[in-house]
């Protein structure tokens, strides 16, 4: 039976049901928690779901068992690497690989870490080494590709996330690199339309709306903009920036009332989130609005506004939206 809910918990590992293959996992270890490989499964899982403490744990439960495990090592480094521990994260790799040199994953968490630690060349290296082992792994093309882009090699960046993608075409961190990498070199078309794919692929990410919306209204196609700004601000109600765009828009149509609500509502949004600037610059814009449609702020006391912002009066924290440096 242990070997049967370990099987499972693999199987769901694979397909990304990280919770249920958790849940088989702990199962099979409570049948047979002899079997360090089972702890070593525990581990990897959760080190995905981000539960260090627990990764931790398992992870030493299989190195106290069995020593000579290469993916124990590679585990114990890569949660090393993720608490900043990056030397210690060095040693347990070198040791994963005196185990077994041609596993691919451990030369990509090794680049990882050469990253945090600044040495480009030796990360480089390291994806490259990956990709000698497994021209087909999606991680290193995606990761060599993001140092290209950190050093505006953007044709090489592209290049890269391009070869991720036709490996791994579910994957929307790749399609957003590659829009904004492609808006890097001003080309619109192709960035929005990796845009698309990645909004197909995860249809309520507000930042993903957003990133569309900026590139239509860069284009000119204004009333996209706003179609894209407000699933932004649908997906996220606290999404002041999108507000802030939304504004922008609509005074693009001269389009008095909805300029001048949308910016009303993200300076309550950046004033409630203590983004100082921010709240300085959309009050700046307002006031111009004010002066270029002739109106003031008292038209808009019935104005409706997200449930997250209900009830937040600026006019009764006046003593608020002064800065640091002025009080």
């Amino acid at each position: 039976y242990a070997e049967a809910y370990r099987e499972k918990g693999i199987a769901l590992f694979h397909l990304k049901s990280y919770l249920d293959a958790e849940k088989a996992l702990l199962k099979s270890f409570s049948l047979k928690d002899t079997q360090p490989d089972i702890a070593s499964d525990l581990g990897s899982i959760y080190l995905k779901n981000g539960n260090i403490k627990n990764a931790l744990r398992y992870l030493k439960i299989a190195q106290t068992r069995n020593n000579n495990m290469h993916i124990v090592f590679n585990n114990l480094g890569a949660l090393s690497a993720k608490t900043g521990k990056n030397r210690q994260a060095l040693k347990f790799l070198k040791q994963a690989l005196k185990k077994n040199p041609g596993l691919t994953e451990v030369h990509i968490n090794m680049g990882v870490v050469y990253e945090k630690m600044g040495q480009k060349r030796k990360a480089v290296a390291a994806y490259q080494k990956a990709l000698e082992l497994d021209d087909s792994n999606a991680m290193a093309h995606y990761n060599l590709g993001v140092i290209y882009a950190k050093g505006k090699d953007f044709p090489k960046a592209i290049e890269e996330w391009e070869t991720a993608l036709k490996l791994d075409r579910t994957d929307e961190n790749i399609l957003n690199s590659l829009a904004w990498a492609y808006e890097k070199l001003g080309k619109r078309k192709e960035a929005l339309a990796k845009l698309n794919l990645s909004i197909k692929l995860s249809p309520f990410d507000s930042k993903t709306y957003f990133s569309s919306g900026r590139i239509k209204y860069d284009m000119g196609n204004v009333d996209d903009a706003i179609d894209s700004f407000k699933k932004a601000v649908q997906h996220d109600p606290n999404f002041g920036d999108a507000y802030y765009r939304l504004g922008l828009a609509y005074d693009t149509l001269n389009q008095s009332y909805d300029a001048i609500s949308n910016l009303l509502i993200t300076e309550i949004i950046y004033h409630k989130a203590r983004k100082m600037d921010l709240f300085k610059k959309t009050r700046a814009r307002l006031e111009l609005l004010f002066t270029k449609y002739q109106t003031h702020r008292e038209n808009f006391k019935d104005l409706q506004v997200p449930e997250t912002i209900k009830g937040y009066d600026l006019h009764k924290r006046k003593d608020q939206i002064r800065t640091s440096k002025e009080k």
